[in-house]
């Protein structure tokens, strides 16, 4: 058709033009990929790190599945981007387990009173109301290490005995400790605390026989070598409810577990303290890119589980808690109903942590 020709009708020739391009682009797959960013930083710890093999892990799997490229960006640790999330939505998302999330929305240390004789720890947070919830993973374990030889069995046994304290280098470990202890009805006075910079140097103790019990997570590297070079086993958690209870007023969203056989120190299937891994976000992030991002995890968690240990189980059974300690991110909360994971019970649960309650410590 010649140029001109075509000017004579101006109308038809735009309004040909126009359903011409509505047949060939449909509007709302363009409105989503305008409203969706082309990459997200992901705050991570420091490389080496568990928390930074599993951020790193979510981020291939979010990055080679879903439309957004997800970067890892290592910190020293939380209180290095909670803050800029918080306040600018920067980094986008992050990793922190369940207790520290909750000490960082509301700026205290523990829900409830330490147990008498537990030392002054000041928060290294201030409240950060804008941080939510996208999801929770598998959990970290930890307890009280011993040597094969030693005649302890329970937490009761170490009444009297030297244990590993202090921590000056990371005094989070204080809270470990008092919570592995308080699942038995053992305070630090039944104990003789041994002054140790963190729990590497404290395993180190224990080897070399300078103490009787040290404070120690599961699946450490300085656990294996100490099971390699004098045997090491961890001491069963109490599973009293009265216990059970203040131990999560002192770690709020940590539970007994069933550590089964395998990792180093696990001998038995044993009652085992365990808290669980927070991926977060903020209330800067859009509820479409929070629900998008959620969505590739759940449709592909099982490429997690090859990448790391700790991502193995990580599915979405695991996602939707009752002992988030944050409010969960509304954007996650759609992407939970549509799967039928978010209940009337989640909905309380939801309102109560907006208030800053812990409504499983109730």
């Amino acid at each position: 058709m010649n140029i001109r020709r075509f000017a004579r009708f101006p109308a038809l020739a735009v309004s040909t033009i126009f359903a011409a391009a509505f047949l060939i682009a449909p509007p709302l797959a363009y409105s989503q990929q305008q409203a969706l960013p082309s990459s997200v930083n992901f705050g991570t710890h420091a490389v080496g790190t568990v928390f930074n093999a599993v951020g790193t892990g979510l981020a291939k799997v979010a990055s080679d599945r879903g439309p957004i490229r997800v970067v890892v960006q290592p910190f020293s640790g939380p209180p290095a981007w909670i803050p800029t999330t918080n306040k600018e939505g920067k980094p986008e998302i992050g990793i922190i387990n369940v207790t520290e999330i909750w000490q960082a929305y509301t700026g205290k240390v523990t829900p409830e009173p330490l147990p008498a004789g537990a030392p002054t720890i000041k928060s290294r947070y201030g409240a950060h109301p804008n941080l939510r919830l996208l999801t929770l993973g598998t959990n970290l374990s930890l307890g009280i290490l011993v040597r094969n030889d030693s005649p302890m069995k329970s937490l009761a046994d170490l009444k009297g005995k030297r244990l590993t304290w202090d921590f000056p280098a990371f005094p989070a470990n204080i809270l470990s400790g008092l919570a592995t202890l308080s699942t038995a009805g053992v305070s630090i006075k039944d104990v003789q605390p041994v002054p140790v910079p963190e729990v590497v140097s404290g395993v180190r103790a224990l080897m070399e026989g300078r103490v009787d019990g040290a404070v120690a997570a599961v699946g450490m590297g300085i656990v294996s070598e100490a099971d390699a070079r004098v045997g090491v086993r961890f001491l069963p958690a109490g599973q009293d409810p009265k216990g059970v209870r203040v131990a999560g007023g002192i770690m709020p969203g940590g539970q007994i577990s069933i550590g089964k056989p395998g990792p180093a120190g696990i001998k038995t299937d044993i009652p085992i303290w365990s808290y669980g891994i927070s991926i977060v976000a903020s209330t800067h992030m859009s509820d479409e890119l929070a629900y998008t991002i959620i969505k590739t995890w759940w449709d592909h968690w099982k490429e997690l589980g090859p990448i790391h240990p700790q991502l193995r189980g990580w599915n979405p059974d695991l996602f939707v808690q009752d002992i988030a300690t944050i409010p969960y991110h509304s954007g996650a909360i759609k992407l939970y109903k549509e799967k039928g994971k978010w209940s009337a019970d989640m909905d309380r649960n939801q309102a109560a942590l907006m208030k800053g309650e812990l409504p499983f410590l109730k």
